[in-house]
Parts: structure tokens; sequence; C-alpha cells
């Protein structure tokens, strides 16, 4: 009786985590709910070279460009969630003005980079970067 009841146990836990896994790419799968994100540079960098990646985030419901927002990112080797080996930890995007935010990375060598990117407009909270999420092509060359 205590096998199977610690049994049962074991299968609903990992049932909830990937239920919970499952809602949570659900939700980044989606469009972005308050905002529009999209490359404003190049998708196209040299492996092993310092690239400079732009990316343009306006408020989805005036199309102004959105300022004082966080923008957190993650840089996954490989096509989006493929591989999950990510190169460094989360990294904020650095404002440069008009709606556009920077990050700069090296491409450690040739093939496809998806750029995680998340955004927390201001005044809201960190749970907007689930809802505010869109992964960004990069191919090194």
């Amino acid at each position: 009786m205590g096998f199977s009841l610690s049994l049962l146990l074991v299968i609903f836990v990992q049932n909830a985590d990937a239920q919970s896994m499952m809602g949570m790419c659900s939700m980044m799968n989606k469009a972005p709910k308050d905002v529009t994100i999209r490359p404003a540079s190049t998708q196209l960098v040299k492996a092993g070279q310092e690239a400079t990646i732009i990316i343009l985030v306006k408020d989805k419901a005036t199309n102004k460009p959105l300022l004082d927002a966080q923008v957190p990112v993650m840089i996954e080797r490989g096509p989006s969630m493929s591989t999950m080996d990510m190169m460094a930890s989360m990294i904020l995007a650095q404002e440069v003005g008009s709606g556009k935010y920077q990050i700069k990375f090296t491409p450690d060598k040739e093939g496809v980079y998806t750029i995680h990117t998340h955004v927390i407009p201001e005044g809201k909270s960190m749970m907007a970067m689930m809802q505010n999420h869109m992964d960004i092509g990069i191919i090194a060359k």
C-alpha cells in the first residue's frame, strides 16, 4: 500500500509540473499582450565577433515606441526551445532611445541562435514579461 501511494504521489507531482510547464509554454507562445517586438537590426552576424542586436518595442495600443521598459533577454544556441543551451543567464537589454533596446553578444560558433525577448512595460509587474514575449532568430556565419 505504501509503495502504490508513493508512486501515485510521484505521478501526481510530475503531472502537475508538466501541466504547469505546458501552461507557461502556452502563455509564452501567444502574441505579446501589451507590446509589439521586432528586430530593428540585421539578424545575420559573424561567428566569433561581437554582434549588436537592436530590438524595437512599441506600445500595442498606441503603436508608439515604448520607453523606460525593462527588456530582459536570454540567448539560446539553436532554434527556439530546441536545445535549452543558454549562452548565459538573463541579461537586460540597454535602452538606446525611440523604443529601441540593444544587446551585445558574441556567437561562439556558426549556426542559429534565439534571443528570447521579454518586455516589462513601466509600471507593470514582473509577470508582464510572460505575457510580452517573443523569440528573435539570429544566424551566425
